[in-house]
C-alpha cells in the first residue's frame, strides 16, 4: 500500500520517478515508499511531507542524485550554474575553491613496521601527470617519509589483455576429472595446458603474472581514479577482472591482512555526489582481503583546462590542503596514526598558483 503523502510530497514522487528509465520505477517506487512507511512510523507521523519523501528517497537513490534532491528542497543549485566562473576565465578558474575530504578508520596496527611496508599504487587516469597521478606521488611521498617502500602502476601503460577464459581452470579441472571423455570450452590460450599442472599459469601471456606477485608481496594496496561517467574508470574494471580471474586460476585465496587506500577525483563540487563509486571500489578491494582505511575525495577538477594547469598538470598540485591531506594519509596507510577528518574548502588567492611544498613537521608553504 502507498503511504499517505502531501501533494508537495506526490508531485516529489512523480519527480523521482521521472529520473528513471520506466523499467526501474516500479521497483524503486516500492523501495522508496518502503523506507518511507519506516520513517513515518518511527516519529509517528499520518501523512508524508516532501522533506520526508526526500529524506526516504535519498536512502534508496544512488548518490550522485544528490545534488537533484537539493535542487527540490531548495538548498542546492545546479552543478553548471555553481562551476560557471571555472569556465569564465583563468583567473576564476585558479582561485575557485575545491573541496576535498579525508576518512580514516582505526582498524589496528599495521602488519609490520612502516620502515618494513611496501605499498603498491594503480592509477586509472589516463592524463599522465594528471590529478589521479599527482595525488598518488604525493600519498606514496607520505608513506616513504616514514620509510615505507613504494611503488606505482599507471593501469594505463600496463601492457595486460582481457581474460577471454569462459570457464575458470579450476572448474575446468575438477570437470575433466569427473567427465574426461567429454569436452569443454575453455580459455582459448590454455587448451593445450588442461592439467592439473596448470596451476599458477596465465594463458594469456602477458605482464599480469609479474603484476600479480608485486600484489602478493605488497602490504598495502592504494587506488586512484578519476570519474568520467558515473563510474570509475574502464581501466580498473578490467584489471578487476584479469585480478579475480588470475586468482582463481592460482588457485590460492588473497593474502589477508594488508591496508588499502582509494583517492577519487571528480568535476562535480559535491564530495556525496559519487559516495556509492567509492564504497563498490572498496568492496571490491575487501573481497581480496584488502581493508581499506583511508578514503581522499577531491572534488570540483573542472573548468577551462579540465582540471589541468597551463602546463598540462593536475591542478591540484596547486591547492596546498588537499595536498597536505593526501600526503597525512599516505603516511597513516603505513603508520596507522590517527589524525584530522575533515571536509576542507580551499580557495587560492590571485596569483597564488605556484606547485606546493610540504616538508613533514613543518608548515605548508607556497
Amino acid at each position: 500500500m502507498t503511504p499517505k503523502m502531501t501533494g508537495d510530497a506526490e508531485k516529489a514522487m512523480a519527480q523521482v520517478m521521472d529520473w528513471l528509465a520506466p523499467i526501474l520505477r516500479e521497483p524503486t517506487a516500492e523501495r522508496i515508499n518502503w523506507v518511507l512507511e519506516s520513517l513515518m512510523a518511527d516519529r509517528s507521523v499520518t501523512e508524508a511531507d516532501k522533506i520526508l519523501l526526500v529524506e526516504a528517497a535519498r536512502f534508496v537513490m544512488p548518490s550522485n542524485y544528490e545534488v537533484r534532491f537539493g535542487k527540490m528542497l531548495g538548498t542546492a543549485r545546479a552543478t553548471k550554474e555553481v562551476m560557471k566562473p571555472i569556465y569564465s576565465d583563468l583567473n576564476s578558474y585558479y582561485t575557485f575553491p575545491r573541496l576535498v575530504k579525508r576518512e580514516s578508520i582505526d582498524v589496528g596496527k599495521p602488519p609490520k613496521p612502516a620502515n618494513q611496508m611496501k605499498v603498491l599504487a594503480f592509477t586509472s587516469g589516463t592524463r599522465k601527470d594528471g590529478n589521479s597521478d599527482i595525488l598518488t606521488a604525493e600519498a606514496l611521498r607520505g608513506a616513504r617519509d616514514t620509510g615505507a617502500d613504494t611503488e606505482v602502476i599507471r593501469l594505463s601503460e600496463l601492457p595486460i589483455g582481457k581474460c577471454f577464459s569462459t570457464l575458470l581452470n579450476e572448474s575446468y579441472t575438477e570437470l575433466k576429472h569427473m567427465y574426461p571423455d567429454r569436452e569443454f570450452k575453455y580459455c582459448e590460450y590454455a587448451i593445450d595446458r588442461t592439467g592439473l599442472d596448470h596451476k599458477g599459469y596465465c594463458a594469456v601471456g602477458d605482464q599480469m603474472p609479474e603484476t600479480f606477485k608485486k600484489i602478493e608481496q605488497a602490504d598495502a594496496i592504494l587506488f586512484s581514479f578519476p570519474i568520467y561517467t558515473d563510474w570509475e574508470t574502464s581501466l580498473i574494471a578490467n584489471f578487476y577482472e584479469r585480478w579475480i580471474r588470475y586468482e582463481f586460476c592460482m588457485g590460492t585465496p588473497p593474502k589477508p591482512g594488508r591496508r588499502g587506500m582509494v583517492i577519487a577525483t571528480w568535476g562535480s563540487l559535491n564530495t556525496r555526489v559519487y559516495e556509492d563509486i567509492i564504497d563498490h571500489v572498496i568492496e571490491n578491494l575487501y573481497l581480496r582481503k584488502i581493508d581499506v582505511v583511508e578514503t581522499v575525495t577531491n572534488c570540483g577538477f573542472v573548468g577551462m583546462y579540465s582540471g589541468l594547469d597551463e602546463n598540462y598538470h593536475g591542478i591540484a598540485s596547486h591547492f596546498p590542503k588537499i595536498m597536505e591531506m593526501t600526503y597525512l594519509a599516505g603516511r597513516s596507510l603505513v603508520t596507522g596514526e590517527r589524525n584530522q577528518k575533515e571536509t576542507v574548502v580551499e580557495t587560492r588567492a590571485t596569483g597564488q598558483i605556484e606547485p606546493v611544498t610540504i616538508i613533514p613537521g613543518k608548515p605548508v608553504t607556497v
